[in-house]
């Protein structure tokens, strides 16, 4: 088909935002405002589903202020099983989910960016940037040094990864094998670079970039330190470890920490400060050997009181 009864076929009926969230009352509000506002913009059926993944269900007072929005309850911990819990409340009228967290607030245009780009080019899975909203709680060298710079395609572009902070997945992709958020890795992480990594195993499968489906993501105080950089990179250094051979992870990880921490020292030298390729590749080195020898980072780890 091309043309107009192309189009037809590509375009997506109802689409579902779903969001999963654990204690974070103000960004969710700030969310779901700009959400419900670009879906009257929109003037297409489309559903807001906030999954509250706090037993107490905190999240369930802020959604009552929100008569479009659907709200569900997944008292099991875990980033995973939140996920999951969206993916059950779809039904048999939706043709698309949308995922995005809730730390990020939607620039101008981005719902109509990311469900039109689906139309237009029928890809099965649309993602877009992810750019930092930085305050003036930050440091300094955290700025200068790249650390919250995001990838950046060029629109029509095939990404390597695709993670669920700014993500359309049509459902017709989905069914054909349900794959699920893998709960093995709920507590560490990644379960959604895997889960996009097995539908697009799968079958053939089309993942492009939208330039113009642009998300703002908070960068939180608790995350705008040393500490917690250092972890993230080796966290995700323990992600990409899981996709190669127990060996090779190893040796790539040690490869990489032999290139890395002498730039560290370098650019502790000359710029008085870490810079982010440096560090990373540090870190990630770290991660990769360390998920090697069985030594992951658990970064949603919560405590009795669910912090």
């Amino acid at each position: 088909m091309t043309g107009p009864e192309a189009a037809r076929a590509s375009a997506i009926g109802q689409a579902v935002i779903s969001i999963a969230t654990f204690r974070r009352p103000a960004l969710l509000t700030e969310l779901l405002s700009v959400c419900v506002g670009q879906v009257r913009e929109l003037g297409r059926s489309v559903r807001i589903v906030v999954v509250d993944n706090d037993p107490a269900r905190s999240a369930g007072e802020v959604v009552a202020a929100f008569p479009e929005v659907e709200y569900v309850a997944e008292p099991e911990p875990g980033i995973a099983a939140a996920r999951n819990r969206g993916l059950d409340a779809l039904t048999a009228r939706d043709d698309a989910i949308i995922f995005i967290d809730d730390d990020e607030v939607p620039a101008d245009g981005w719902l109509r960016a990311l469900i039109g780009y689906a139309d237009a080019t029928g890809a099965d899975v649309v993602t877009g940037p992810v750019e930092p909203l930085i305050d003036d709680r930050v440091p300094s060298w955290i700025i200068r040094g790249g650390f919250w710079r995001r990838q950046h395609q060029t629109t029509g572009a095939s990404p390597d990864s695709v993670a669920t902070n700014n993500t359309l997945l049509r459902l017709s992709a989905w069914r054909r094998h349900e794959y699920r958020f893998s709960q093995a890795l709920s507590m560490k992480g990644g379960s959604d670079t895997e889960f996009f990594k097995n539908i697009r195993a799968g079958s053939a499968v089309s993942v492009l970039w939208c330039g113009d489906a642009v998300v703002k993501e908070h960068v939180l105080p608790e995350r705008a330190n040393a500490k917690w950089l250092f972890r993230r990179a080796i966290r995700i250094g323990n992600i990409n470890a899981r996709y190669r051979g127990r060996v090779n992870a190893f040796v790539s990880g040690l490869a990489r920490i032999a290139v890395g921490a002498p730039y560290v020292a370098v650019d502790l030298l000359i710029h008085r400060q870490p810079m982010a390729r440096s560090w990373n590749m540090l870190a990630h080195g770290v991660g990769m050997a360390g998920n090697a020898l069985s030594i992951d980072v658990v970064e949603y780890r919560r405590v009795k009181s669910g912090a």
